[in-house]
């Protein structure tokens, strides 16, 4: 039986309440989106020869670690505040830790959870066997350049629509050629706990892994042509850019039309126009693959959204005019871009209907056996060297 310790965050709260997650005793980690595919299919990766033990951060022994252990980058979010920022907090507490646990452990897996493809940890590769994030850029040389906000898209539009800086901000750490191979994409979003539609439930399902997901059938006689909910404020200007940019694009040229929703609505409300809609909108938000993708699919709407071709990622749904349709970076092509596709009815409808049956795949019997065997790939040591 191989078997890993998994140390995770623990269970997120609010700033008011942070001063007592130390007590947190255990893990959740069925609430937690990156952890809950593996949780999930704990008993099915049992009978596959796989014991998983997951661990809350505050409550590791370091000292009774299994042989191989898996580590979220995401702790970082429980200690940030001790150190300021993330650079320093990685330094000065991430590493140290890392090599409290090679003491013990001969396979140490780190999985990158943050949303970004830009935004990296690559400091940690000398004291890691493994180092997974759900997408990472195609053009790995990317990373040993400086980019604005550490993302592409930030980047593009800050040197292209000439935005006025925002914060502090630093060079990517570079991979260095003889990390490189250590470098993995794990899994995004796509397996995120989406049976749940309101808080009650969450938390109900956090217990339960019965297989009661429902997907809404695509269909041409749906009421709205397209919505576009979002909220256009995360707390970042550069982020917000792309976002505001499309929202007013749409108003502007479609406010006046009763077949369309526009701007963030209560979440009840966003499900069902979800499910009247033939097309939404999916901008990218601190990372360019978002839980609302997965949502559109189970909804039975058409995905549209900023081309996503500098992505590699698992599973990887985003195939051109065939799982979603994409628009350009360049907020000037929409004007002759977006007409061409909302009129296109046929289109929204392929496009609906193969990205939900292609999304569909990974939740059956087969699908939660293709990740099982993916995710004992990624953890399992293998002959390779990567100390």
């Amino acid at each position: 039986m191989l078997k890993i310790d998994i140390i995770i965050p623990s269970f997120k709260k609010s700033p008011k309440y942070q001063k007592f997650q130390k007590f947190q005793t255990y893990s959740f980690p069925s609430l937690i989106g990156s952890w809950f595919p593996v949780w999930y299919n704990k008993n099915i990766l049992r009978k596959m020869g796989v014991k998983v033990n997951f661990i809350n951060f505050f409550q590791v022994n370091f000292d009774k670690l299994s042989n191989i252990v898996g580590f979220d980058s995401r702790i970082i979010g429980n200690i940030l505040s001790n150190y300021g920022t993330v650079k320093e907090t990685t330094i000065n507490a991430i590493i140290p830790m890392l090599k409290k646990i090679r003491k013990k452990a001969n396979h140490i897996v780190y999985f990158d959870n943050g949303d970004s493809s830009g935004y990296t940890q690559f400091e940690v590769l000398p004291y890691v066997d493994r180092y997974f994030k759900k997408q990472i850029l195609k053009d790995k040389t990317i990373y040993s350049k400086f980019l604005y906000r550490k993302r592409l898209f930030t980047d593009y539009y800050f040197k292209n629509y000439h935005l006025e800086e925002e914060g502090s901000n630093l060079p990517l750490y570079p991979i260095k050629p003889e990390f490189e191979r250590k470098i993995g994409i794990s899994w995004n979003f796509a397996f995120k706990d989406y049976r749940s539609s309101n808080k009650i439930d969450k938390y109900l399902f956090a217990f339960s892994r019965l297989q009661n997901l429902k997907f809404f059938e695509p269909n041409k006689n749906r009421k709205l042509l397209f919505s576009a909910n979002y909220s256009i404020k995360t707390g970042s200007s550069i982020i917000d850019f792309q976002r505001k940019e499309l929202l007013n694009f749409l108003e502007k040229n479609y406010s006046i039309n009763d077949n369309i929703s526009l701007g963030r609505i209560p979440k009840k409300l966003y499900l069902k126009t979800m499910r009247s809609s033939k097309a939404i909108f999916s901008p990218f938000g601190w990372g360019e693959i978002c839980y609302r993708d997965f949502e559109i699919l189970i909804s039975g709407a058409a995905l549209i959204k900023p081309d996503m071709a500098h992505l590699e990622t698992w599973p990887n749904i985003y195939k051109k005019f065939k799982t979603y349709i994409p628009i350009s970076w360049k907020i000037e092509d929409w004007e002759h871009e977006v007409p061409k596709i909302l009129d296109n009815e046929d289109l929204l409808l392929d496009v609906a209907i193969n990205g939900q049956n292609q999304y569909k795949k990974y939740w059956t019997k087969n699908g939660r056996s293709v990740f099982c065997e993916r995710f004992i790939d990624l953890i399992t040591p293998n002959c390779l060297n990567f100390s």
